[in-house]
């Protein structure tokens, strides 16, 4: 009568195929990715390193850029029987990173020598800045004389938006001064006088 059971060397051949498909089994998890149940032998390291690259992308390099600039230019005034709007503000110089282009315009009231204005701002070129100017006690337009003829001089704050170039990213108030000369203060009236100004501060870029 013959011995039914295996043999050794059969047994092992056996056990090496189980482990090796086993090993094939876990080697397919960890390439695609999928699902491993509770208790398995191995886990996926990709897991891992993606994770590592998430997180190295959501740090952010915080720069701070002292920003001058320095323009002069045109601004174009229209009267009215309440204030004036300054429909146009253009002007050059130079400017941090090559924002050496101003663009803008407001409108504030005419109820004394000194009046509260507000408006929108740009600074273009290699680099720029968006800004927005609120109404506010330190955001004033004061004329030197009662009458026309006179100087005005301005200053105030302005709030940056966004940026470009290497500004994108920017946040921060820039501080701004300047002055110009009107003719009239007539209603209905409009002119373009010339104007110069300074906008200083720092920024805060996020990379």
């Amino acid at each position: 009568m013959r011995n039914q059971s295996r043999s050794p060397r059969v047994e092992n051949r056996t056990s090496i195929a189980r482990k090796a498909a086993a090993v094939g089994a876990v080697g397919l998890v960890g390439a695609f990715g999928l699902v491993v149940p509770a208790g398995a032998v191995a886990t996926s390291p990709s897991a891992h390193s993606t994770h590592a690259v998430v997180a190295q992308h959501a740090v952010k390099k915080v720069v701070k850029v002292a920003f001058k600039g320095s323009y002069s230019g045109t601004i174009a005034l229209l009267w009215s029987s309440s204030g004036v709007q300054a429909t146009s503000v253009k002007g050059q110089g130079t400017g941090t990173y090559g924002a050496n282009i101003l663009s803008g315009s407001g409108a504030g009231s005419a109820a004394s020598t000194c009046n509260p204005f507000s408006g929108t701002g740009a600074l273009t070129g290699p680099s720029g800045l968006r800004m927005k100017i609120v109404t506010s006690p330190k955001t004033q337009a004061c004329a030197a004389g009662s009458a026309a003829p006179t100087s005005v001089s301005v200053k105030g704050v302005a709030t940056v938006l966004s940026g470009t170039g290497k500004f994108k990213g920017a946040t921060g108030i820039l501080n701004f001064k300047g002055s110009f000369s009107i003719q009239a203060t007539t209603a209905g009236s409009n002119e373009s006088d010339s104007f110069t100004a300074t906008l200083t501060g720092v920024l805060t870029i996020r990379k």
